[in-house]
Order: structure tokens, then C-alpha cells, then sequence
């Protein structure tokens, strides 16, 4: 009996002595462990917006870059310094002023007594002539037909006739008397003489292409009977001398508009 034991406690040391040998005679494990460990490298800050894109080809290297964006390749490094010393010699980036806030609309005047009253009259009536037709309409039961709601809606109308009319007349003078308190609005500033001009030659301009598409239009309705392939060319040729007035227009807009907003920001007016 001793000497199985002592057998089977010697066979468990070898194996486990033999199996300990065996993971420290791994080459693999070995180089794993010996392996140095790479830190990642810390997520960078955004670029400047200005400064556009990084250089797309790098060298494959791994320094520290300025500014304390982190690490990358000595090609970024120099990218990030040559736009640090563009931005000190330019100075800070122009900040554009914020735009300025639309004027708010002038506040409506308050009605005086006798108005307001007739106002919350009016309004009062209205909600019970609304009342008493959602009354006799739901009366009707589910799903009426057209024609006995509209007798419905007719027969309520006569039964309020009197009621209905005079709430127009109210209707009337509170309408009246809210157009005349309406406070004035602020008036556009009118055009200088050289912008009246610029208006009119662009107008000109318009007008003589429209002349010109129209014809052209009434040409292309007599090329029915030819290709696809003729049609086309007729319609390039027609873009190709054409162009330049198309140009001139869009230039006369574009300088037409330029000098209607300059107009607006200093609010100059024509004395």
C-alpha cells in the first residue's frame, strides 16, 4: 500500500515538472513575453478648419508632434509646424462680426376699453354659434349624408340669421379699427439712379433672350423629321453662340443684387 502512494505522488511531480519545462522551452511564448509592449498613441485634437488637409503621403516613423497633438510621423510634425508659423505670422484668424439682428416688427397697440370689449363679444358669439352647429351636426348620428348636412347647416344658418349678420358688422369694425392703429412700417430705402439703370439694362438684357429662346423654340418645333443626333447639334450650336449673353446676364444679376444688399445694410435713401 505505501509503495503505490509513493509511486503515484512521484509520477504526479514528474508530470507536472515535465509540463513546466515544456511551456519554458516554448519559443513562442518566450518571444511573446519578451515582445516590448508599443503604447498606442494618444487620440488626437482636431486641426484648424484652415489649415485643410494633412499631407496624405507620410514616412512611416513616430515622434512626438507640436502643439500637443499627440504622436505621429515626422512629415505631420513639419506640416503642423509650418502652419503654426503661417498663423504667427498672419496673427489670429479674422473673426467676422456676428450678423446683425433683424429688427423686431413694432408691438400692435393695445385697444382701448370699448374695443376690447366688442372683441371679446365677438369672440364669445362666435364660439357659441360654433357650439350649437357641432350640436345639430352630431344630432345627425353617425355618418350623415352630404345632403342632410348641408339642409342642416342651411336651417341653423336661418334659425341665427339675424345673429350672424350682426357679427359681421362687428366683424367689420374691429377689422377697421385695426387697420387704422397698424403701425407704419419702416419704408424700404428707394433706389440710387445707378441702380434704376443697372434694373433696366438687365430687364433689356432678359427681354432680348427671351426673344431669342422664343425663336429658337419655334425652330426646334420644324426639326421633327430629323435624328436625335441633328437636334442635338442644332441645340449646341444655339448654347454656343448664345453664351456669352447668357454670361453677360447673370454678371448684370449678380452686380444688380451685390448693389441692392449694400443699399440695405447702410440704409442710405435717395435725398
Amino acid at each position: 500500500m505505501y509503495n503505490i502512494l509513493t509511486m503515484k505522488y512521484i509520477l504526479i511531480l514528474l508530470s507536472l515538472s515535465f509540463s513546466a519545462f515544456i511551456l519554458n522551452a516554448d519559443p513562442k511564448a518566450e518571444s511573446e513575453r519578451q515582445k516590448p509592449q508599443i503604447e498606442k498613441p494618444k487620440p488626437q485634437k482636431h486641426f484648424p478648419r484652415h489649415w485643410g488637409r494633412p499631407p496624405q503621403i507620410q514616412l512611416r516613423d513616430m515622434v512626438n508632434l507640436p502643439a500637443n497633438f499627440g504622436k505621429g510621423s515626422s512629415t505631420l510634425a513639419k506640416w503642423i509646424s509650418d502652419n503654426l508659423k503661417r498663423d504667427a505670422e498672419k496673427g489670429k484668424p479674422e473673426i467676422k462680426p456676428p450678423p446683425k439682428p433683424k429688427p423686431k416688427p413694432p408691438a400692435k397697440p393695445e385697444p382701448p376699453k370699448e374695443v376690447k370689449e366688442k372683441i371679446d363679444s365677438y369672440k364669445e358669439t362666435q364660439k357659441e354659434l360654433e357650439s350649437g352647429l357641432k350640436k345639430k351636426l352630431k344630432d345627425l348620428g353617425e355618418k350623415p349624408s352630404r345632403e342632410l348636412v348641408r339642409k342642416t347647416v342651411d336651417t341653423y344658418r336661418k334659425e341665427n340669421k339675424d345673429i350672424i349678420e350682426s357679427q359681421k358688422e362687428l366683424g367689420k369694425k374691429i377689422h377697421e379699427w385695426q387697420k387704422d392703429s397698424r403701425p407704419e412700417r419702416p419704408k424700404k430705402p428707394e433706389p440710387t439712379p445707378e441702380i434704376k439703370e443697372k434694373i433696366k439694362e438687365v430687364k433689356e438684357k432678359e427681354k432680348e433672350m427671351h426673344e431669342i429662346k422664343k425663336s429658337f423654340h419655334k425652330t426646334l418645333k420644324s426639326t421633327k423629321d430629323m435624328t436625335k443626333e441633328q437636334r442635338e447639334e442644332i441645340i449646341k450650336d444655339f448654347k454656343e453662340k448664345n453664351a456669352d449673353k447668357h454670361k453677360a446676364i447673370k454678371d448684370a444679376q449678380k452686380e444688380l443684387q451685390k448693389q441692392i444688399r449694400e443699399l440695405k445694410q447702410t440704409g442710405e435713401r435717395r435725398q
